[in-house]
């Protein structure tokens, strides 16, 4: 069969020669992606992106769900564009930080006090616990167990099969509990509460927030002098303005936010508590402690990065851009609904989540695992045309057109997928997809 990216692979493989694994994300890599994937992306523009030989497709990842307004929004080009006229890097506080401060509190982190801005999630999330672990003098952490990634961080990511090169020891000191686990969360209170300086999780990812267990969180935390750290890295600016948090119930003593708050441009931010963030005031620091580095970054302060931020703002602010990607997503859950029923896939491949936030699930059968199944109907969607990676992101950039376009795709996965748990499967042609 002819290959049917001949220039994006030629690109991909010089650029793996010069950038290990071939891209800067590990999601990004070759290996995470079904092999009918597009070896590179060229360029993007709303819903749409376009590969090197000139392959269009249905995005529906946006960027890692760093672009809620879709690729290369007009508002976020503008702002962008003219702070890059007005100079980005400076050797003093500037205007623009004051300005992105009083944007991303008065409209994201609302009920938060002060913001500290970095460049990922990382940085955020690594500086709240440097934070919690000074408030308190404690050293141990617990992580949520079902939520994937907090950090690139020793204290985490020395947890993890990726652990190469990190120091053992914090890894030692990081426990974990289950989502919405009310007796698991107590005991875990139970044997280590003197020991805990944070909890830390995603406020939901697919499965509802149980209001009894984040209400025992709250009461457990504010009873054992724990930081309750939220991790809206990926959760930020898409179940509302205000973050996912808002459907827990509760508030958090500090939020880490990333991806889609700098609308495509590297932009992250730790919010709380004007008693918890002060301690990170170098200049004040707590009396017979050292001063605390919380997060020094040259780049927090970048103006592209944070006027890209207060674009984004101020268009899911002042537009229905959240109410229609969410109603997006709610006809593309019933219109994939649909369809796998039909096929009779229902029990087998199903979408679960918020429409904001829509996850592929898969079951297999004795022939076929629920892993091999994803991979094929992924490999299929995207062979048709509508790029997915297991999620799907619906932005306010997603149309009529864009939904129609994916029916048609999930119709030929479905298809696909059918035969295979029948039996009867053999690779089928690339469909037509626009050029």
């Amino acid at each position: 069969m002819t290959d049917p990216h001949p220039r994006g692979r030629e690109a991909a493989q010089r650029l793996r020669h010069l950038v290990p694994a071939g891209a800067h994300a590990y999601s990004k890599a070759a290996d995470q992606w079904p092999a009918t994937a597009p070896p590179l992306i060229s360029h993007g523009q709303g819903a749409w992106t376009w590969d090197m030989d000139g392959h269009q497709y249905v995005d529906w990842f946006a960027g890692l769900t760093c672009c809620p307004l879709g690729h290369a929004h007009p508002a976020v080009t503008q702002a962008v564009t003219q702070a890059l006229q007005r100079g980005t890097a400076f050797q003093l506080p500037t205007l623009a930080e004051l300005e992105a401060a009083e944007t991303f509190l008065g409209f994201v982190a609302t009920g938060d006090d002060m913001v500290k801005f970095g460049k990922n999630g990382s940085d955020a999330v690594d500086a709240a616990l440097k934070l919690a672990r000074y408030a308190t003098g404690r050293t141990h952490i617990a992580k949520c167990a079902e939520h994937p990634f907090f950090s690139t961080g020793d204290w985490f990511i020395g947890t993890t099969a990726a652990r190469g090169g990190t120091h053992p020891e914090p890894a030692t000191r990081t426990l974990d509990f289950p989502y919405n686990n009310t007796p698991a969360l107590e005991q875990l209170f139970t044997d280590h509460g003197q020991h805990l300086a944070a909890v830390i999780l995603e406020p939901l990812r697919f499965t509802p927030p149980d209001p009894v267990f984040f209400a025992r969180l709250r009461t457990l935390c504010t009873t054992n002098g724990t930081v309750l750290v939220f991790d809206e890295t990926v959760t930020g600016l898409k179940y509302h303005l205000g973050g996912a948090r808002t459907l827990t119930g509760i508030d958090p003593d500090l939020t880490c936010w990333g991806k889609s708050i700098g609308g495509g441009l590297p932009v992250s931010a730790l919010t709380g508590k004007r008693a918890l963030m002060e301690l990170g005031d170098h200049a004040r620091p707590r009396p017979g402690n050292p001063p605390l580095l919380l997060l020094s970054t040259t780049h927090g302060s970048d103006a592209a990065g944070l006027a890209a931020m207060r674009a984004t703002v101020h268009q899911l602010a002042t537009t229905d851009a959240i109410p229609r990607a969410h109603a997006t997503g709610a006809q593309l859950r019933t219109t994939i609904g649909g369809i796998l029923a039909d096929a009779h896939l229902d029990t087998h491949i199903r979408l679960t989540g918020y429409d904001c936030f829509l996850n592929i699930e898969t079951h297999g059968t004795g022939h076929i695992s629920g892993p091999q199944l994803k991979t094929l109907f992924l490999a299929e969607l995207i062979r048709a045309g509508a790029l997915v990676r297991g999620i799907f992101y619906p932005t306010a950039a997603h149309t009529a057109k864009h939904l129609h376009m994916t029916e048609s795709a999930v119709r030929h996965a479905a298809d696909t997928c059918r035969k295979a748990l029948d039996g009867t499967f053999l690779p089928p042609a690339a469909p037509n997809r626009p050029l």
